[in-house]
């Protein structure tokens, strides 16, 4: 057995309270420093504000709707400066919190709220009537919905308005962070992050307060040469995704890291933002980068404070990676790896040593293995093999679901992630290919299967396959679905390539609409055992037929 680790030493093991934990303050940030600015109205949260309100959020919780130890709060919503004040606050008392994706419609937020047992919702008020049909298809009571924002909407309140006043509620009065030893940090369910599985239905990751404290531990350990007290992040990586969780909604106060907040990505907004608060840290998924490099707007704007960017979520090309660092010379780089399952970072690269094409070296704490995925033996250096993860970063399991769980993690520990990739001399890993069938899209998952069992509803779709595809112009995959026609519904009107992706956008989110288009097709290619030949589809795409409509 091959086992790769950092090339850091092992870090202290934070055996805490998540929270706690975040608030620790290794770095001495004052109380009156701004931790949290909005990047558009300029409301800020010092350090001290921030840390008073969730624990008045978490009082409110217990004394207002009666949360207890495990009951969880769901968070359906845009980027908002008060998202993590919300997230942590069930976790002060070991209650749980579930982020939802914004984009989800009712379904798919009826889906998450059933399985994560979710009892009460914060929602965005552009987003009140979908959490509302949400919640009326699991008998979530609308009064158990509040608000961002300050504003009562259609009889619904702000959640602020649910908080002890300030004025005549002295701090010893507020919730107290619960206290946990070893094995309670490791069991405790801290957040319920949901991720994509090949089967097409989503699967709750449930992270402990040590998997949640641990990988912030990891990687911090792997910072750029700037403190946190001279450094700017800009926050526009989605709230509810595990990878702006971590590095900004934990990582971020912890470190005493100023966060300039955007609710969403908007080209415009985020250049200003870039400029007005001179921004030296972005955290990035791919397409921004390529906005970064081809966008005619870049240059109305003044990036020039910007020094460090960070990429995650997918990987960035080496084209790309090339064109930006030619653009912009000052500017350090580095790639990182990771999974929610993993809370999520497992591989960051160096600033200050960038490896064009890498995914970056292992964080400390890990043992890491590569294994041939035909054999089931360790790969030899050099060659391909699976990457398996062992830590304390490691997710519980899946929310109900047990044989996914033991389908992931081994009984050894180690967490399956289905990618694969080789590893140089330097320690620097390489992923190059991956097992599971997920489609990334701008960093999003997309489960081909979900959408495939979307595509066999329709009444004049025989059969359907789905597989990513790469958009070179937006530097991301993109789903591309093959369609059998049913020749024996009745003669109509003739079923177009549009319909079908007009059909697909009706029922599912922004990120998993067929952008890769429609191929009509005479059979999808199966195995014995029924399983689609996804390789026999792509070598459709190499040489296409012409599409029969």
């Amino acid at each position: 057995m091959t086992i790769y680790r950092s090339h850091l030493p092992d870090q202290p093991v934070p055996y805490m309270n998540a929270f706690s934990f975040a608030i620790s303050n290794p770095n001495n940030t004052p109380e009156s420093y701004p931790i949290l600015i909005d990047g558009i109205t300029k409301q800020t949260f010092t350090f001290g504000q921030w840390k008073l309100n969730i624990l008045r959020w978490a009082t409110a919780l217990q004394k207002s709707l009666g949360f207890k130890r495990g009951d969880v709060l769901a968070l359906f919503s845009f980027n908002q400066i008060d998202y993590s004040i919300t997230m942590f606050g069930p976790l002060v008392f070991a209650g749980i919190t579930t982020t939802v994706n914004s984009a989800y419609n009712a379904d798919e937020l009826a889906y998450q709220l059933r399985d994560s047992g979710a009892t009460a919702m914060v929602t965005h008020p552009e987003l009140l009537a979908t959490a509302r049909e949400g919640a009326r298809k699991v008998g979530l009571a609308e009064d158990r919905i509040f608000l961002y924002g300050d504003q009562v909407v259609e009889g619904f309140r702000p959640y602020t308005s649910l908080l002890p006043p300030l004025e005549t509620t002295p701090e010893s009065e507020l919730a107290k962070p619960v206290v946990m030893d070893a094995r309670e940090c490791k069991e405790t369910t801290a957040l319920i992050c949901y991720s994509s599985g090949t089967t097409g239905k989503s699967k709750g990751v449930e992270l402990s307060h040590l998997n949640f404290a641990m990988n912030a531990i990891q990687v911090v350990a792997f910072d750029g040469d700037l403190k946190a007290h001279d450094n700017i992040a800009l926050s526009v990586l989605p709230m509810y995704h595990m990878y702006s969780v971590q590095l900004h909604l934990m990582c971020g106060p912890y470190s005493g890291l100023q966060n300039i907040v955007l609710q969403k990505f908007n080209p415009e907004d985020f250049l200003k933002a870039i400029q007005d608060c001179k921004i030296k840290t972005l955290n990035l998924v791919p397409p921004q980068v390529l906005m970064l490099v081809k966008s005619p707007l870049v240059a109305k704007y003044d990036l020039s404070h910007v020094r460090q960017i960070n990429v995650g979520a997918a990987p960035c090309s080496r084209e790309l990676i090339e064109a930006l660092l030619e653009k912009y010379p000052a500017i350090a780089f580095r790639q990182a790896y990771g999974m929610s399952e993993a809370s999520p970072g497992t591989h960051v690269g160096l600033y200050n040593d960038m490896v064009h094409g890498s995914a970056g070296k292992i964080l400390p704490n890990q043992e890491v293995r590569l294994v041939d995925p035909e054999s089931g033996k360790d790969a030899e250096p050099g060659e391909r093999g699976e990457i398996w993860i062992r830590g304390l970063n490691v997710m519980k399991g899946y929310r109900n679901n047990e044989k996914a769980t033991r389908e992931t993690i081994d009984t050894e520990g180690w967490l399956h992630t289905g990618d694969v990739a080789v590893v140089d001399e330097r320690g620097n890993f390489f992923v190059v290919d991956r097992l599971k069938e997920l489609i990334k899209y701008k960093g999003f998952q997309v489960a081909p299967a979900e959408l495939e069992a979307i595509l066999l509803t329709h009444p004049q779709i025989l059969d359907a396959a789905v597989i990513g595809v790469e958009n070179k112009e937006q530097a991301t995959e993109v789903p591309l679905a093959f369609v059998v026609k049913n020749q024996s519904t009745p003669v109509g009107k003739a079923l177009t390539e549009q319909e079908v992706v007009e059909y697909v956008a009706s029922k599912v989110a922004p990120h998993k609409k067929l952008r890769g288009g429609v191929r009509f097709i005479d059979l999808v290619p199966k195995s014995a055992a029924g399983k689609i030949l996804r390789k026999d589809l792509r070598i459709l795409i190499q040489d296409p037929p012409k599409s029969k409509l």
